[in-house]
């Protein structure tokens, strides 16, 4: 196993994210390249890329180069990616317009119990009937389950690469075969994925974040397979669907994904194991507390667990106190306060759950400290 103690894998200027951050899945800095391209496309690129002056043409150029760049990272044609203005947008306008194109197929859609909200909003919205296909108690998708549902017509399936909330990996191989037998375009949602694990090649339609592999957060890409039938609610303009393009965004997004994929594995390797020491510790250190996931077939940076005797926004407080961002239940429910639909789906207790995900550039000396402070405060929210 890779040594957790081993120097970053990636290259200077490397990443910087505040002591104690552990929430990387909320967002993480800007990594530095892309806020240097940024930068430098602000000054070129304020113009509408569709005039066909000079400044437009610039523009549009540096547009184009940062679709070009993102397409080579995933490994598609330049013409199947399309930018949107936030990794949501980009799966909403994926739902629409597969539901759209394929309406005199069926208005059925099929996703798993544990896809985000992201995904669940759109999909309930267009469909006009959905179908929830269970998971193990590791969050891994039930294979039987969802062979028997694709025998009826379906419009999409909606399956994410990894669970953001938990790290489990989907067997997306097998998905991909179930579905393409049935004649069923797949919508992957890679979140926290890229830039993090190998990038997935079994879909139809791919939809991420740039926020995830250390871009700005106002991008998101949505990859279509030229043979898939897509019809977006607007029509691209220059490869951004709907709004005005943020080209310096654009270009951000690309300089991340350049600046961590070729050392991609070598970082991830040192995420695992600080994360695999986490997994090892946690129990240890705290009595009645429980990890969930996969224990090997997931994301290297992301672990959450449960704890009994307390709440999970107790303890997010208490650790908040002793210097350490983390999360508690999943992204798009905490807000709300409501329970983890992700543990609901996997059998847990979803009250207590606290997820920790490593931005770029944690230390270990981070991980360490977080174990060393985590069972005073477990200790104290139990007692309040």
């Amino acid at each position: 196993m890779t040594d957790p103690q081993a120097p970053f894998a990636l290259p200077e200027p490397t990443p910087s994210p505040p002591d104690g951050y552990l929430d990387a899945v909320a967002g993480q800095p800007l990594l530095p390249v892309a806020r240097q391209a940024w930068n430098a496309a602000m000054d070129q690129s304020w113009s509408d890329p569709a005039r066909l002056h000079h400044s437009g043409r610039r523009a549009g150029l540096i547009l184009d180069s940062a679709r070009a760049s993102i397409a080579a990272g995933l490994g598609v044609r330049a013409d199947d990616v399309f930018f949107t203005s936030s990794g949501p947008t980009a799966l909403a306008a994926a739902v629409a317009g597969l539901m759209t194109a394929r309406a005199p197929v069926s208005a059925r859609a099929v996703m798993s119990s544990v896809e985000s909200m992201a995904v669940q909003e759109p999909v309930r919205r267009h469909a006009r009937e959905v179908t929830v296909v269970g998971v193990d108690g590791a969050g891994r998708l039930d294979l039987e389950a969802l062979e028997a549902q694709l025998d009826a017509p379906a419009a999409l399936l909606c399956v994410q690469a990894a669970n953001a909330e938990v790290g489990t990996r989907q067997p997306l191989h097998d998905v991909a075969g179930l579905a393409r037998s049935a004649g069923v375009p797949l919508l992957v949602h890679a979140v926290q994925v890229i830039g993090r694990d190998p990038i997935p090649d079994d879909w139809d339609l791919l939809a991420a974040s740039a926020r995830d592999w250390g871009g700005p957060a106002g991008v998101g890409v949505l990859a279509v397979r030229p043979q898939v039938r897509w019809r977006p609610d607007a029509s691209p303009d220059r490869g951004w669907v709907g709004s005005f393009p943020d080209i310096p965004g654009a270009a951000a997004a690309a300089a991340a994904l350049e600046y961590v994929t070729p050392f991609r594995a070598d970082e991830a390797a040192r995420a695992f194991a600080l994360v695999e020491r986490l997994r090892t510790e946690l129990p240890r250190r705290v009595d009645g507390l429980a990890v969930a996931g996969h224990a090997s077939d997931r994301l290297p940076h992301i672990v959450t667990f449960t704890c009994s005797g307390v709440t999970g926004e107790a303890l997010v407080i208490e650790l908040d106190r002793r210097g350490f961002s983390v999360a508690s239940g999943s992204a798009c429910t905490s807000d709300a306060r409501l329970p983890s639909q992700v543990l609901l789906a996997m059998g847990m207790a979803p009250e207590s759950s606290i997820r920790v995900s490593l931005p770029f550039g944690c230390s270990p000396v981070t991980v360490e400290a977080f174990l060393s402070v985590l069972p005073d405060a477990v200790a104290t929210a139990r007692a309040d």
